[in-house]
């Protein structure tokens, strides 16, 4: 992944407007963790909303709760981020971020657009 690091100070904003531009999206969460490995958390549903709090200092994301399909909104949390990036995959087609935290565990959320249905 081709990745440009986010400066903290401009986490709220910037994961804000990602939010803007992916509403819809479909998302994939995956987790790499060194004590349990590799597990995708959420694969291929759509993306509601990423946000920092700086007063817990904690990231999360939602997925789902848009439609009747996928009435809640499951949340992924991220405690005490050092690093947030931003970055493109697979030539282009899909954007991503990746969180790194306290512990080097790293979080890959990557956004790919919905297909348009059929009318």
């Amino acid at each position: 992944m081709a990745r440009d690091e986010l400066d903290r100070a401009s986490w709220q904003e910037a994961l804000a407007a990602i939010s803007n531009e992916h509403q819809g999206d479909d998302v994939t969460v995956e987790v790499m963790a060194s004590d349990f490995g590799d597990q995708h958390e959420v694969e291929q549903l759509p993306f509601a909303y990423v946000e920092y709090d700086p007063h817990d200092d904690e990231a999360s994301i939602g997925v789902g709760g848009i439609d009747g399909r996928y009435p809640v909104v499951l949340r992924h949390s991220i405690l005490h981020p050092r690093t947030i990036a931003v970055g493109s995959v697979d030539d282009e087609e899909a954007s991503a971020l990746e969180f790194v935290d306290p512990d080097d565990d790293v979080t890959l959320v990557t956004f790919r657009r919905r297909p348009e249905l059929p009318a």
